[in-house]
Parts: C-alpha cells; sequence; structure tokens
C-alpha cells in the first residue's frame, strides 16, 4: 500500500525544479524524497521524472511513499477516537497506559490498539505517534498515519506552530494567576528517568494560567512551547507546586494515585488540506472526581 501527496505547480512556482517544489512548496524531507527517487515514484503529470526537471504552472506534481510494515503486534482494544481521516488520528489515552511498546511490555499500549484497529479497516500502517505522554497521563496523542504527515506535523511542534495544552493539579496556590516557566532541563545525574532544571539542560518554556483553587490545591492550564521529557512536572515542582499524585517530583499521593496531568487540547493545521484542527479531550473519572469532591 502507498500514500500519495499530490500538488498543482502555481504561477509562482514557474521554472522550478521538481525538487523544489517539494522540498520547499511541500516541505518533503530530503530522506523521503531519497527514498521517493530511488523508486522512481516521483511523477509529473502521471509520468515519471527527474527531480532538477523544471516545471510549469498548472502541471500536477506527485510522490508516491510505500507504508512501512510495523513489528508491533496488533491487539483489540477499546479505543476512544476523538478524530481520525486518512491522514491523521488522535486517541483519548488513558492513565496507566503506554504510547509505545517496551521490549518487557510488548502488548497492552495504545500502538498495539491502533494497528489492530487500522488493520480491521483495511489500511494497515506503522505506528507513528507524532507526541508522547507518559504512561500515568491521560489525555490526546496524535498519531500519523504516514512519513510525510508525521514529518509536517512534527515541524509544527518544532517551531511552536501546534498548540498543546494540558490540564494539572497542583499543590498549594500560586501567587500569580499566570505565569510563562522559562528553566532548562536535563535528565538528573545518576538517573535514568527523572529530570531536573539545571542552566546544562535544554531550552523549556512553559506558560500556565490558574483556572480553578480548591482546598487541596490549583487546577491549572499548562501550555507547552517546548517539548522536553516531564516537562510540566518538571517545571510545577521546581516552582513548588509539584503535581498531585507524583512522588517522582514530591507530589502528594493521598487523593489520587497518579500524576494529575491530562492532555486536553490540541490545535495545529492539517499537513494536506491546510485546515485548522482543533481538538478537545474531556478529563478522565479520578482528575473530574476531585473537581467534584463528594460532601
Amino acid at each position: 500500500m502507498s500514500v500519495r501527496i499530490k500538488t498543482t505547480v502555481c504561477q509562482d512556482q514557474a521554472g522550478w525544479t521538481v525538487e523544489r517544489v517539494l522540498r520547499q512548496g511541500l516541505g518533503v524531507s530530503r530522506s523521503l524524497l531519497r527514498r521517493a527517487k530511488q523508486r522512481r515514484a516521483v511523477l509529473l503529470d502521471g509520468q515519471p521524472v527527474n527531480s532538477n526537471v523544471r516545471v510549469a504552472p498548472g502541471a500536477i506534481l506527485e510522490i508516491s511513499m510505500q507504508q512501512e510494515v510495523s513489528s508491533i503486534v496488533p491487539e483489540p482494544m477499546d479505543l476512544s477516537i476523538i478524530y481520525e481521516d486518512q491522514d491523521i488520528m488522535a486517541v483519548h489515552k488513558p492513565p496507566g497506559m503506554l504510547v509505545h511498546p517496551l521490549t518487557t511490555e510488548p502488548t497492552g499500549t495504545l500502538a498495539n490498539g491502533v494497528l489492530y484497529y487500522w488493520l480491521q479497516q483495511g489500511s494497515p500502517a506503522r505506528f507513528r505517534p507524532v507526541h508522547r505522554i507518559d504512561r500515568d497521563t491521560s489525555g490526546l496523542v496524535l498519531v500519523a498515519r504516514n512519513s510525510y504527515v508525521h514529518q509536517q506535523l512534527q515541524f509544527q511542534i518544532n517551531q511552536g506552530l501546534m498548540c498543546r495544552r494540558y490540564l494539572a493539579m497542583v499543590t498549594g496556590k500560586l501567587a500569580k494567576q499566570k505565569g510563562t516557566i522559562t528553566a532548562p532541563i536535563d535528565r538528573e545525574a545518576g538517573s535514568l528517568i527523572k529530570r531536573v532544571v539545571t542552566p546544562a539542560g535544554k531550552p523549556a518554556i512553559t506558560h500556565y494560567r490558574v483556572l480553578r483553587q480548591l482546598s487541596w490545591g490549583s487546577l491549572v492550564r499548562v501550555e507547552l512551547v517546548t517539548g522536553r521529557t516531564h516537562q510540566v512536572r518538571v517545571h510545577m515542582s521546581h516552582i513548588g507546586h509539584p503535581l498531585l499524585g507524583d512522588d517522582l517530583y514530591g507530589g502528594d499521593l493521598s487523593l489520587i494515585k497518579r500524576q494529575a496531568l491530562h492532555c486536553a487540547y490540541l490545535a495545529f493545521s492539517h499537513p494536506v488540506t491546510g485546515q485548522l484542527i482543533k481538538l478537545a479531550c474531556p478529563l478522565p473519572g479520578d482528575m473530574k472526581a476531585l473537581l467534584n469532591p463528594s460532601p
């Protein structure tokens, strides 16, 4: 099975080479273009073409990409699908589930369930998560159906063009109702998992806004500018307000047994249609219960 990306050469692109239209006009990466050229899968008006050929306005340029076979075992699973089309899929991942298999946990992950769902549809594909969330974080996971769409969505994240908002429940009442945390993050020395704020780390920027204050602390909306591992958890702990349930970073375990973090909203430009896609995902039961405690 292959995926085809098409474009019509516009007036401004008259005289461009095929490669320039694909690279600059469509954003096709060098590696994707190289693989397509090796397979003679770059077409101009339906005919194979070399990448140095110059194009005229109105010509139809097409690149075909083969779907890669996945080594992940498909597994039947009840999926909460928030959005899907032929290019992308967004799923509500429950807390306690891995996004991708580990050597020690080859099944029971979101990847296993998504691949089974696609197999049942008759359109098997490789599992390509655009971003990942921790096992105990709930919420939206965006998955690309092919390498071009995956590349384009990751570009949006890297350039700060994709809006990613989380809901976090933190201890205490924040001094400011909104703010920005700018603090570089790196792996803690001697640990494979834990991250720390350190001047030697990679840049990390988090915007936050307090939505509600309750007896146990605050409900905070968090928007990521960068996407470092454990960024929300590290940054909130760094300013003295660790997430409820996050014992790795000093959070209280008495009310919830996992970090109270939920990927609630994504907004991005669809890589193929250009449409602005906005996706929202409701809070899971354990976090919702903390907002409406029993009398």
